[in-house]
């Protein structure tokens, strides 16, 4: 029969190491195996070895990359609050996009404006902006975001640095109060 030596976590050594490729510096919420509910860290608690630290999906915090062109998310309302007035209405304000294809009253932008925008369902307010999040990417890293994060967060760059229930991040490079075994070599691009 053969043995296997099995070393408990608490003594392995970190697997995640900070470098410039993977993100894993200071103590920010990152998602190097790809978990799931997206950008976690390490905890300052030895009572919370990790959790989750509650950073937005793109679809749900309204990104939108370059000038928002291809923004096709469920905003309705403009930066002030107004309610956007429906694409296949001509009331209260006529405008030339009702055969565009642009869904329901949503925010779009059809003129290649500086972002997605629509017209208001006020009579004195022809046309708004609305408030979307620019989505940042780094070039040589698919998909980095620094206010959101889109797929299972592993591009996520931003600086978030607690979790969902306020408790400071360990830092990544540190091995206290939690042992880890991450290594940047198996995960270069998270």
């Amino acid at each position: 029969a053969q043995w296997a030596l099995i070393i408990p976590c608490a003594l392995c050594p970190s697997r995640f190491s900070p470098s410039l490729r993977n993100g894993l510096e200071e103590n920010y919420c990152r998602n190097p195996d790809r978990d799931e509910r997206g950008p976690w860290c390490y905890t300052t608690d030895p009572a919370v070895r990790h959790q989750s630290c509650g950073i937005k999906k793109c679809e749900d915090a309204v990104c939108v990359l370059c000038n928002g062109e291809d923004y096709r998310g469920l905003v309705d309302h403009t930066e002030s609050g107004r309610e956007c007035q429906r694409w296949d209405l001509q009331h209260p304000h006529k405008h030339p996009y009702p055969e565009k294809d642009l869904d329901d009253n949503y925010c779009r932008n059809p003129d290649s404006s500086v972002g997605p925008w629509c017209y208001t369902t006020d009579p004195a307010r022809e046309r708004e902006y609305c408030h979307l999040r620019k989505s940042e990417k780094r070039p040589g890293v698919a998909d980095t975001t620094t206010s959101c994060f889109k797929h299972k967060g592993e591009g996520y760059r931003g600086k978030v640095n607690v979790t969902t229930s306020g408790i400071p991040c360990q830092r990544w490079d540190a091995q206290t109060p939690h042992r880890h075994h991450f290594r940047p070599e198996e995960y270069e691009c998270k």
